[in-house]
């Protein structure tokens, strides 16, 4: 299998691709413009969907990519290798399946993680109206880890305050007061916003209007990033002592989902999160619908082998938005090194994403019919 031929070079062609294949399958198609931002040259910004099978199914996958922009290389490729691979055939009878393409076209157009505000949206979906989640370690890092040059002296003066910051509150510490999510910074690191953002927004109406029927939502949410090559990480937000839980374990294997696994996968002990997506639409569709799934991680980045290398994706995103410019002569040299992070061109990448994520479409597919099967016989 040539798996190179479902990656895209650019967000432009990535729609278009999955356009074309969604429609010649048979897919009920939607576009969603976004109208607070543009992408390179003005072009115009569109999260889409696909849906596959009857339109009152109780049954429907959720497949969603570009939470985090240009994360949405890999899922992109992976849903357009799906849809190429007859997988909307293979849907249990009277299931469906609800692709979303580009959720943060702004980050997936521009090479970025972020939206248009800056904002993580893996932050983004909790209640606005309600005091923010306060991050007061935050505070601690927020000046020192924004530096206004990358200069080398610049960076060894970060780590030296980064370096007095783990011998007073521990390595891992700082990585969960960076990435847990903060709502005081516009200008930091994983800023969560204080209002939802248009993606959330859009996000929420089509899971209200699109899965108003439904009973039962398998739920896979494709990012990239932690240092491999291809391989999955299943973060699975659900009670773990719940059925949610025990039922992603049986579709993925319980190893998958052990926090063992995950951490040794991930390469440290995860941070703690606020705001994720997985969370408000569990939250959304808990009067009519149970969810199952995860977010999934493909593992792309080179090993770092130090911290200044280890953050510097996150650094030259910040630096680019904040203080350089998307038009700086850095800027291309700058976006081509955060594409390698989390969309590399590697081969070998390349081959493991789409094998890898196909094996995860036929486990969950099959899953959803054992799920269905449960219905039935709870019926009878």
């Amino acid at each position: 299998m040539d798996a190179g031929k479902f990656f895209s070079e650019t967000y432009d062609e990535a729609r278009a691709r999955f356009l074309e294949a969604a429609a010649m399958a048979g897919a009920r198609l939607a576009a969603y413009e976004n109208p607070m931002a543009k992408g390179p040259g003005g072009t115009r910004l569109f999260l889409d969907t696909a849906w596959f099978g009857p339109e009152d199914a109780d049954t429907v996958l959720l497949n969603i990519c570009g939470t985090h922009g240009t994360e949405g290389f890999a899922g992109s490729a992976a849903q357009l290798a799906w849809i190429a691979s007859c997988g909307p055939h293979d849907l249990p009878h009277g299931a469906a399946a609800l692709l979303v393409h580009a959720v943060n076209p702004f980050g997936f157009a521009w090479g970025l993680r972020g939206t248009e505000n800056n904002v993580d949206l893996n932050r983004n979906f909790l209640d606005h109206g309600e005091p923010h989640p306060e991050n007061p370690l935050y505070e601690e890092i927020h000046r020192f880890l924004c530096p206004r040059s990358l200069d080398p002296a610049s960076i060894q003066r970060m780590l030296v305050a980064g370096a007095r910051f783990i011998g007073k509150h521990g390595q891992w510490s700082l990585e969960d007061a960076v990435s847990r999510g903060q709502y005081t910074h516009p200008d930091g690191y994983h800023y969560g916003g204080l209002a939802p953002e248009w993606s959330n927004v859009t996000l929420r109406d089509i899971v209200k209007r699109d899965l108003a029927q439904a009973r039962r939502v398998a739920f896979i949410d494709w990012h990239s990033g932690p240092a491999g090559d291809g391989e999955l990480i299943h973060l699975c937000f659900s009670n773990p002592a719940g059925p949610e839980f025990a039922r992603a374990a049986h579709w993925w294997g319980e190893d998958a989902l052990d926090p063992a696994t995950v951490n040794a996968m991930w390469g440290s002990k995860r941070p703690s999160r606020r705001g994720i997506m997985f969370w408000g639409l569990e939250e959304q569709l808990a009067p009519h619908a149970r969810l199952t799934g995860a977010v999934i991680e493909f593992r792309s980045a080179r090993h770092k082998p130090n911290p200044a290398q280890a953050l510097r994706a996150s650094l030259l995103e910040r630096w680019l938005r904040f203080e350089g410019g998307l038009d700086a002569p850095e800027a291309r040299a700058y976006l081509d090194e955060i594409r390698e992070d989390y969309a590399p061109r590697r081969r070998s990448w390349q081959y493991n994403v789409i094998g890898n994520a196909l094996s995860c479409y036929r486990a969950t597919i099959e899953g959803m019919g054992s799920w269905m099967d449960e219905r039935a016989r709870a019926a009878d």
